[in-house]
């Protein structure tokens, strides 16, 4: 460093040469310092921020808002059915998170969420089994000429399957499954173009299917299964990791559908779907089990199988990854009901009524307490939950002053379980059968 001193004796020259580089030393200084803390205060924010969406798969809640911590605000409001919202930041660590429907907090847990990554926070399930879940980016990296697959399990209640990953030469029946009997894995390909398909274990019966797309080099790819109330078909949604883009619905190209007897004028009846015969010798008051069907609109028809007449049929739309019943009712009249199979609550059953008959405003009542308002004919209420228990009273009945139609000693109601209670036939003929949906 120069003196005070030596500056005085340099020369004019010399001197302006001094002033000049103590200025600039100064102003080195000042923008060092300055850089310093503006970097320091970044970083500190890029470490602790989250930047988190929702994804609302919960078809039994309606609109939805989202609390974090103990904030006065929503952190996100409104949110409806198969909505995704945009991203918004929450400081890293674990958080408490409050999710509320019109009725109040349905979901009250703690999630951790990683600072400096986009993650989902997805909301599923059905009214008793709502789950939160947090989906990250963080697929590990794979070699070079390969691509990855996460399939992940947001579908309650529904099992395992077994995983194909077939290229356009191979057909998935001739082929062994890449993973078996899974309801979660990330699994890694060469890249190419690959058809995936979902069956039940050990079996070819598919549950779910997407058509052939390309897994390219090193990228990585979710599959994510959800259920909207079919207590075995998922429908889906695909998300590529580290994309900014709004995750694509994937509906089944399956769906189920089962059929009822509720005239009694019909003794035996046989249903044809699509022009193919899937049941046979339906008697009055019985119900079929589930069949799997190619969604899509589809043609029932109701056959008498005695003298083979069709008595009814019905046009409509069946969507994949969902559960029908279809009904023939008094009077030749067909209607169908779209069944929601959600897990219950602990101990608990899921119960709704099935109203059959030409009769305006039947109700159920279980152990002598009533369960449901009038149910208008052909048409179904609400599922409810009800105790579950072994031998419990049912009893359908009519109008406000409740009086009896019919009614079954003794119901076995299993915990975990959902049933229809399906009353048929015309009155002073009436009859009560009671299904479980899953």
């Amino acid at each position: 460093m120069i003196s005070k001193r030596q500056a005085r004796q340099s020369t004019p020259t010399t001197r302006r040469l001094i002033r000049s580089l103590t200025m600039f030393a100064a102003a080195l200084s000042a923008i060092t310092m300055g850089s310093t803390l503006t970097g320091c205060g970044k970083n500190d924010s890029k470490s602790e921020d989250a930047e988190v969406r929702v994804l609302h798969l919960a078809p039994e809640s309606g609109s939805l808002s989202i609390r974090i911590e103990d904030e006065e605000t929503q952190w996100q409001s409104g949110v409806a059915f198969k909505a995704t919202t945009g991203y918004k930041n929450i400081a890293n660590g674990t958080k408490r998170v409050r999710v509320s429907a019109s009725s109040g907090v349905i979901v009250d847990t703690s999630i951790g969420f990683t600072g400096q990554k986009k993650q989902t926070m997805i909301i599923y399930g059905g009214s008793s089994s709502l789950g939160l879940a947090n989906l990250q980016n963080d697929i590990s990296a794979s070699s070079s000429g390969k691509s990855k697959l996460r399939l992940i399990n947001f579908s309650v209640g529904l099992g395992s399957y077994d995983l194909y990953m077939t290229s356009n030469n191979e057909d998935y029946r001739t082929v062994e499954p890449k993973v078996r009997s899974t309801s979660g894995t990330t699994y890694e390909v060469d890249t190419g173009s690959y058809a995936i398909k979902l069956t039940s274990p050990g079996t070819k019966d598919v549950l779910f299917e997407l058509p052939a797309r390309s897994f390219d080099d090193r990228k990585y790819y979710n599959l994510a299964l959800y259920n909207e109330g079919s207590g075995e078909l998922p429908n889906a949604f695909w998300v590529q990791q580290d994309s900014d883009t709004a995750p694509e619905f994937i509906t089944s190209t399956v769906t189920r559908i089962r059929a009822a007897n509720g005239q009694s004028a019909v003794t035996n009846l046989n249903i044809n779907i699509g022009g193919a015969r899937v049941f046979t010798n339906i008697p009055f008051g019985g119900i079929s089990s589930f069949a799997r069907a190619t969604s899509g609109t589809r043609n029932v028809s109701f056959i008498d199988s005695t003298n083979g007449n069709t008595v009814a049929s019905i046009d409509d739309a069946f969507e994949g990854g969902r559960d029908y019943s279809v009904f023939l009712a008094p009077n030749a009249v067909a209607f169908r009901t779209l069944d929601r199979v959600f897990p219950p609550g602990s101990g608990k059953s899921r119960v709704r009524l099935v109203n059959a008959t030409t009769i305006a405003d039947l109700g159920l009542s279980l152990s002598f307490s009533p369960i449901t308002s009038s149910v208008l004919a052909r048409t179904a209420s609400n599922y409810v939950e009800v105790a579950a228990g072994d031998g419990t009273p049912a009893t359908i009945t009519q109008g406000a002053a409740s009086t009896p139609v019919v009614n079954l000693s003794g119901t076995d109601l299993s915990s975990g379980r959902t049933y229809s209670f399906v009353v048929g036939g015309l009155p002073g003929n009436i009859t009560l059968t009671v299904r479980q949906d899953n």
